[in-house]
């Protein structure tokens, strides 16, 4: 048998037909002798155990007149008899009775036979209530033992669900932690094989970059000393061609390694005080000469709130400006070129500031403004015909100013020019370290003397640093390697160590740290005549062609005291002679 429902319930609940029949049977019981009708609001008409005959249009007007009075009514039955028609409002219903032992003159008003019906009738609404409330009592007993077997069955099934979701989970916790832990050991062997490509990468990177810079070192320099020397005219531009071509692949190879690091994330800014006139000054000076021979005028300008010493990576910004600007010339064949730095506002204690370089060149399509940026893209594939280049500087440009905190604008029109600008913040370089000191002037050739240890082990390069180091007026000695380098300090007194890196049998790296081992243990110190004597540990500048900042870094921590990359500028060995040699 199944169990009874909500619906069952509620399908058994007395209707109002039912409540007006209960209501005419508990009258009939207490008047047997009457003759009953009852008419419902919605004209359901009711009988009693004695039906009284009475035509519906007498019916009708009874029950009209008895909704509005407020007591009986009276009217006669179709055989003749006395009748009383009475609006029950409990019922919402109009009752009709006659009883023959009442006779007519007893249904006047205060007659006791009125009072006693109305009494019968009050009686019998009572009683019909009464069962009424019985019958709810009875529904509502019904319904909450129907409602706790509900709810016993709800927390019976709920809980047998609670143990299968349990069951469930546990289940899929289980799964979950293999394929987890299989998707962990995936990733991590994946990220391995990742940090090894890493690896190689920058090895390859860091080779290539030794490989290409060996040979450009030996064509940048010896292409300067010659055309430094006796030539003929034609002779002189044979060796500036080979310069500014040299300069040209030297360019490429440090943009690609540029690129590299950016996006390796091994690009670090340097935080050090710089002049920003003179930085701004040189690179308008280095284009000077090219926007003379083409008629285009070049000019710089510095907002006079910005500080003269700023914070920031100078060499960096440097870059950035050289490849705007290199940008600009060479798409501008009349007109100008202007770099300009202006103040934009304060923040944090900070000096915001926008630096733009502004050219009347050929403008850049709209349609082509947001590829320029892409590496190896340029604006227009003639262009590359055209005017050269690898579409790389911009895309340098970008992440530098990104890692600057700015961001790398262009505003273009074809045939009307283009400036590029970007907002970076700047900080006022502190009092305290704004003097700086003063670089000998390494501009010229020295008559001094002084003693150099170049360790090399290309004949090229020997040759080449040993010509700039002779024509600085120093002695210099060359050993292959870093065990021979040792050799030579067993036996002899040097100024200054250039201490090549890579080298076969003993790196410069090995070297220095021997070096540094033997001035640390006297005992040893004895049996070098380069070491014994001196007073301070002996200065290394290291020599290399890798030209990455963790090797620059490296050079440092084996025990060196400068860096100087390959190929060797001129300038720069200068400078670094003036300030490790003895005055």
């Amino acid at each position: 048998m199944s169990e009874p429902t909500f619906d069952d319930i509620f399908d058994e609940l007395i209707d109002v037909n039912e409540e007006l029949q209960g209501f005419l049977a508990t009258l009939d019981s207490l008047l047997p002798e009457a003759s009953t009708l009852l008419l419902s609001e919605a004209d359901v008409l009711l009988a009693g155990a004695h039906p009284l005959a009475l035509s519906p249009v007498a019916r009708e007007r009874l029950a009209g007149e008895a909704r509005k009075a407020s007591g009986f009514v009276a009217g006669k039955a179709d055989n003749g008899a006395c009748c009383q028609a009475v609006y029950l409002a409990k019922l919402s219903a109009v009752l009709i009775i006659s009883s023959a032992v009442a006779p007519e003159d007893d249904w006047l008003s205060g007659a006791a036979s009125v009072s006693l019906l109305r009494n019968t009738l009050d009686l019998a609404l009572y009683r019909q209530e009464r069962e009424m409330l019985v019958a709810d009592h009875e529904q509502s007993v019904r319904q909450i033992n129907l409602l706790q077997q509900q709810h016993d069955k709800l927390i019976k099934d709920n809980y047998r669900q609670y143990r299968l979701n349990q069951d469930r989970e546990k289940e899929y916790a289980r799964k979950l932690e293999s394929e987890i832990a299989k998707q962990t050991a995936e990733l991590r062997e994946a990220n391995a094989r990742l940090e090894e490509i890493s690896r190689l990468k920058s090895d390859f990177l860091a080779n290539m970059s030794h490989e290409l810079r060996t040979p450009m070192n030996a064509i940048i320099g010896f292409s300067e000393l010659l055309s430094e020397a006796s030539l003929t005219e034609e002779q002189l531009d044979y060796a500036r061609t080979i310069s500014q071509s040299a300069a040209s692949l030297l360019t490429l190879i440090n943009d690609i390694l540029d690129l590299a690091k950016i996006e390796a994330g091994k690009l670090e800014l340097e935080y050090l005080p710089f002049d920003l006139a003179e930085l701004v000054g040189n690179v308008a000076a280095m284009f000077k000469i090219p926007a003379r021979e083409k008629g285009v005028a070049v000019s710089c300008q510095i907002d006079s709130r910005i500080p003269k010493r700023i914070m920031g990576d100078s060499n960096r910004l440097r870059q950035i400006l050289i490849n705007l600007a290199g940008n600009a010339m060479k798409f501008t064949e009349q007109g100008g070129i202007d770099i300009l730095i202006d103040y934009d506002r304060e923040a944090a204690g900070q000096i915001v500031s926008r630096f733009a370089v502004r050219d009347s060149g050929i403008g850049i399509p709209a349609d082509r403004v947001e590829a320029i940026f892409e590496k190896f893209i340029q604006a227009d594939g003639s262009t590359t015909r055209k005017y050269g280049g690898t579409g790389l500087g911009l895309a340098i440009c970008l992440q530098l100013v990104e890692l600057m905190g700015g961001r790398l604008m262009v505003a273009s029109e074809v045939g009307r020019g283009s400036t590029f600008s970007f907002v970076i913040p700047l900080a006022e370089a502190p009092a305290e370290i704004i003097s700086v000191k003063e670089p000998r002037d390494a501009c010229h050739e020295k008559t001094g003397g002084g003693r150099i240890l170049l360790v090399e082990d290309n004949a090229v390069n020997q040759r080449l640093a040993s010509i700039l180091i002779t024509r600085q007026g120093y002695e210099v000695e060359v050993a292959s390697d870093g065990a021979e380098s040792l050799e030579h300090l067993r036996n002899q007194a040097f100024d200054l160590v250039l201490m090549d890196v890579q080298m076969p049998n003993m790196d410069g790296m090995e070297a220095t740290r021997r070096i540094r081992a033997i001035e640390a243990d006297p005992a040893l110190r004895q049996d070098y005549v380069g070491l014994r004597a001196r007073q301070q540990p002996l200065a290394i500048v290291g020599l290399t062609a890798h030209a990455r900042k963790e090797d620059e870094d490296a050079c440092y921590e084996a025990g060196m005291n400068g860096f100087l990359t390959k190929p060797i500028v001129k300038a720069k060995l200068a400078l670094i002679l003036s300030e490790r040699m003895p005055a």
